[in-house]
């Protein structure tokens, strides 16, 4: 086993920093987290059982979290597609299991439409193939601008209620205010153009689900305000042939770090086959 190691990965969305980790020539498995959350935050609960069973990892930190700088401009999730290549290009992987949580989701999405024959397979926790309305995008334009400005008490305290479960934030109540200083410590401008392309600007791919041939692991919490299991969770495991859906209770939009364990079994018995 070897001594995890950062790559700095030049992409279009910028430098990307990732944690490159387990068997040097073991099967890989590729993975992004949330926004507003850095590459450890969103999956480091699942590395070591990763890496026990003989996976490599690639773990990767988005614009403007963890060490990766923020984003200079607003992009496209096609743009962070071609950065997660780029990441295995530079890593000399041709083939990779995705893992995206949310955002890491939309990103696995468009890398298995672009690029199907490097998607070994798919896990897509809390996310969505759902474009969206014109509504929801001015809602996102004010979230971003009171994202600028500030929000009394800090914004920290607000994504951590709307991200975790009540059961999480009052079991966990130390990750609970770690996760929001980290969302306080983000730089709001950068953090302002991510979550405009991220929440506001990506395209609906739900109509196109069906050409995914890739084995795939849908996981919903059952308690998500952010991307509830129906409709976006639904939409995945009823138009992606093959695929299994998982419903965690007690569980909101960060599952594999509110529910570790579980997600552990979960993925240690989807991958046997791949392994």
């Amino acid at each position: 086993m070897r001594t995890p190691h950062a790559l700095t990965v030049s992409t279009a969305l910028g430098p990307l920093h990732v944690q490159d980790g387990g068997l040097a020539d073991g099967p890989v498995a590729f993975l992004w987290p949330s926004l507003f959350s850095d590459g450890d935050t969103s999956w480091g609960a699942q590395l070591d059982g990763l890496h026990a069973r003989g996976w490599r990892t690639l773990l990767v930190d988005p614009p403007g979290t963890g060490t990766s700088a923020p984003a200079s401009r607003r992009f496209t999730m096609e743009e962070c597609g071609e950065a997660a290549l780029r990441v295995l290009d530079d890593a000399g992987v041709e083939r990779a299991v995705f893992f995206g949580l949310s955002w890491g989701g939309f990103v696995a999405l468009r890398v298995a439409f672009a690029a199907p024959h490097r998607v070994r397979a798919l896990v897509l926790a809390n996310t969505t193939a759902r474009g969206v309305g014109f509504r929801e995008r001015l809602k996102v334009r004010m979230v971003c601008l009171l994202i600028r400005v500030g929000v009394p008490g800090g914004l920290g305290r607000l994504v951590a209620a709307r991200m975790l479960s009540d059961h999480s934030r009052r079991y966990d109540a130390g990750f609970a205010s770690r996760f929001a200083a980290a969302v306080d410590s983000l730089d709001t401008a950068g953090l302002a153009r991510a979550a405009r392309s991220v929440l506001g600007d990506r395209t609906d791919v739900v109509d196109v689900l069906h050409r995914i041939t890739a084995p795939t692991l849908v996981i919903a919490g059952a308690e998500d305000k952010a991307l509830p299991r129906a409709p976006h969770s639904d939409d995945l495991a009823e138009r992606i042939v093959g695929a299994r859906l998982e419903v965690l209770p007690r569980v909101a939009h960060l599952s594999p770090r509110e529910e570790p364990t579980e997600v552990a079994n979960l993925i240690k018995e989807f991958l046997a086959p791949l392994g």
